[in-house]
């Protein structure tokens, strides 16, 4: 005796997208996954690319003090001195201090 032929389900068509959906901004990156990749970035010595990743951190959490002190390290890293000072100096205009002391 044959097997039976399983049923064939129709899927229901896709929704179609409106164009304000297909123009809308992708979903906004959570800042916990920001703060992953800044950590791949710099385990990796990519420091251009940490400065960058800690920019769209502080977009998307405006005065945040770690992303900000990891943009200035990785642009000091990454031998950008002007951009630095003038992250440092941005910074100091919004009533953040920057400690950049070092002890040995």
């Amino acid at each position: 005796m044959a097997p039976k032929a399983k049923e064939k389900t129709r899927q229901p068509p896709a929704p179609a997208v409106s164009k304000a959906a297909a123009a809308a901004p992708p979903p906004a990156v959570a800042v916990e996954d920001l703060f992953t990749t800044l950590h791949r970035h710099i385990q990796a010595t990519e420091y251009v690319e940490a400065a960058k990743v800690a920019d769209q951190v502080l977009a998307a959490a405006p005065g945040d003090e770690d992303a900000l002190r990891c943009k200035v390290v990785a642009l000091i890293k990454a031998d950008a001195i002007d951009r630095a000072l003038s992250a440092i100096q941005a910074a100091s205009a919004q009533g953040f201090q920057i400690d950049l002391r070092f002890y040995k």
